[in-house]
């Protein structure tokens, strides 16, 4: 029986170990989930969603920010050939 003991109780351990991580990690399957997933696809794929034309934040404030971008350095087309 000790030795039945020493094998059962690793073994529930071990058991109710996988439960609580497969049910913290599950991918849940509602509705709205779903939709919210879609969005999120969607908004990532969008023009709008693209890093360069996203207003900038104060972090200060939380507002956007009133400072002009600046602008990228531009090279000029004989940059390339001098050398």
């Amino acid at each position: 029986m000790t030795v039945l003991a020493y094998l059962l109780v690793p073994v529930l351990v071990v058991a109710i170990a996988a439960s609580v991580t497969w049910a913290r990690n599950r991918q849940p399957t509602s509705l709205q989930s779903g939709v919210e997933s879609f969005r999120r696809e969607m908004e990532a794929l969008s023009p709008e969603g693209d890093p360069r034309n996203r207003r900038r934040v104060d972090p200060a404030t939380g507002r956007p920010s009133t400072a002009p971008r600046p602008a990228p350095p531009r090279r000029s087309p004989d940059a390339d050939e001098e050398g």
